[in-house]
């Protein structure tokens, strides 16, 4: 920008981290798109991979983490309708635009990138696609590793 924008001749890289980045992203399709409903109702769930404090941060919403409320994180939404053994984690799962608010916040990625990848390593084991692996399995590994489903 020094070089080809005028009026920026002298300008600096003051602070990056906290001023860029990128609280929305493309969202798949999954076999469950979770909602705001499920988010503020403390929804359960079968196929729970983990479970994420009630925690909403966008659209002029703001609900912070201090009661215990949570709800449970589906596999459905990483698991995307139309292609197999493809697992998508972090701020690209699946639900509406105010669950975004919520699973694009790291306590929600995290558990959904280890969900994804304990799934992935399950389907070579059983060779099977991520969409048959036994949610039982995945859940009794994901619990081994000391992460509450419940």
């Amino acid at each position: 920008m020094r070089k080809r924008t005028p009026g920026f001749e002298n300008a600096r890289i003051k602070n990056v981290g906290a001023s860029l980045g990128t609280r929305e992203s493309r969202k798949i399709i999954g076999t469950y798109e979770i909602t705001e409903h499920d988010i503020k109702n403390q929804a359960r769930f079968k196929d729970s991979i983990g479970i994420c404090p009630e925690f909403l941060d966008g659209y002029g919403i703001a609900i912070i983490p201090t009661t215990g409320r949570y709800f449970q994180i589906p596999y459905g939404i990483i698991l995307p309708i139309q292609i197999d053994n493809l697992l998508v984690a972090g701020r690209c799962v699946a639900g509406d635009k105010m669950s975004h608010a919520t699973t694009r916040q790291m306590v929600c990625c995290i558990a959904t990138g280890q969900g994804a990848g304990i799934a992935a390593a399950i389907s070579i084991k059983q060779n099977t696609i991520c969409r048959d692996i036994d949610i039982l399995k995945l859940q009794h590994a994901l619990e081994n590793q000391g992460v509450r489903i419940k």
